[in-house]
């Protein structure tokens, strides 16, 4: 109280104009400690210009302060309860925000997984595209049928294989070779077996364009993808495949060949007979003993020939996937074409993962993801169609 009277002094001499230089520094530094304090020395001047100052003795100034210090804690009981009910109102819009958001969530949520359930990763299956030299279509894959080419040759087709008949080698169709395409889409694989008697397996997202009757001094076949060939030895006319940059040329033997646009290499894997390869860029030429194999590279046009394992590059037809110390990019990409996914990398350098092991083909995707899971550092999440890897 002593401290407000002699604030309250100070008050009266500053109104009065009557304070030293000394005083005056006082009370600017008094005034400066608070709002409260400008405000009380605003209510006691307007207090000195009503009434008598000589009548103010220190009970007036006790009540002038009371009185302002029950209106300042009022106001400050004012100004939490705003505050309080501002926290109140924020943390309501918060959880109505917050309660909209798991609604959204748990909907977008439900639909993702009825989505993934229906648009599930499952393997591929036998499926095919025949487009005949008159520009006919048929789906091959569902029902079995018979075909009948304009050159009168018979074919058969069931769920799984398309199979020329042997026709009579003087007919006059010889006069001019005819051309049909065959096309596995990703996520299909096929069997063609050829007038001659050779067997090609047709692996995902691959063509072979093939002639319905070969000709009497040649048998010539073009690739796109990956197949693999069981030759009908032939020593008179040399089985001949076309594929990318390579030519292979054999008379009877068994072979995979490798050569998918989007990939940087192209491999010719020889599992019996002999087979001679043959690059026009580089003029490069190899000969290739059972359990070899020549890699082509598409950036340096550099061929190179080594012994591999063969079941690694050729198993994919007899229902298996071989993987040794392998790059799991390079896998996804091998697996992708046969279960139809696509793939999305978190962290890059987890595509040099080495993966090495035996997989089914037919079996369930997200087995097969677990198996990679369990041996290496890897994650996997399946978002419908496809794949994110992750450490």
């Amino acid at each position: 109280m002593r401290d407000k009277i002699i604030s309250a002094s100070l008050i009266y001499r500053k109104i009065e104009g009557k304070l030293s230089a000394v005083e005056e520094e006082r009370f600017e530094a008094w005034l400066k400690e608070g709002l409260e304090h400008r405000e009380y020395y605003e209510r006691m001047r307007r207090m000195y210009q009503q009434e008598n100052v000589q009548d103010v003795g220190i009970g007036g100034i006790q009540d002038v302060w009371e009185v302002f210090e029950k209106r300042v804690q009022g106001q400050r009981k004012i100004e939490r309860k705003r505050r309080w009910m501002w926290a109140m109102s924020a943390a309501a819009s918060v959880a109505i925000v917050l309660c909209c958001c798991l609604f959204v969530y748990y909907r977008a949520n439900t639909e993702q997984k009825v989505n993934v359930a229906v648009q599930k990763i499952v393997p591929g299956q036998y499926n095919a595209v025949l487009e005949m030299a008159d520009g006919s279509t048929y789906q091959l894959g569902e029902q079995q049928y018979s075909l009948q080419e304009k050159t009168g040759n018979q074919i058969k087709v069931d769920s799984t294989l398309l199979s020329y008949l042997p026709v009579n080698k003087r007919s006059d169709v010889l006069q001019d070779i005819i051309y049909n395409k065959l096309s596995v889409p990703r996520g299909g694989e096929y069997r063609i077996e050829l007038e001659d008697g050779t067997k090609v397996w047709i692996n995902s997202a691959s063509r072979l364009r093939y002639p319905v009757v070969f000709s009497d001094d040649t048998r010539e076949v073009y690739l796109e993808g990956e197949a693999y060939f069981e030759v009908q030895r032939d020593e008179a006319r040399p089985f001949i495949v076309h594929s990318g940059e390579q030519k292979v040329t054999v008379l009877g033997t068994s072979f995979g060949i490798s050569c998918y646009a989007s990939e940087a290499n192209d491999y010719t894997t020889l599992v019996s007979g002999k087979v001679k390869v043959d690059f026009e860029r580089g003029k490069q030429s190899f000969v290739l003993e059972p359990g070899m194999q020549v890699a082509y590279s598409k950036e340096s046009g550099i061929a190179i020939d080594r012994k591999v394992n063969v079941a690694e590059f050729v198993a994919w037809k007899s229902g298996k996937y071989i993987f040794k110390q392998k790059r799991l990019e390079d896998i996804l990409v091998t697996l992708s074409r046969w279960y139809d996914f696509e793939v999305f990398y978190r962290e890059e350098d987890v595509k040099e993962v080495l993966f090495s092991g035996e997989l089914r083909r037919f079996d369930d995707f997200s087995y097969l993801l677990r198996l990679i899971e369990r041996t290496s550092d890897v994650k996997f999440v399946i978002d419908k169609k496809v794949v994110q890897v992750m450490r």
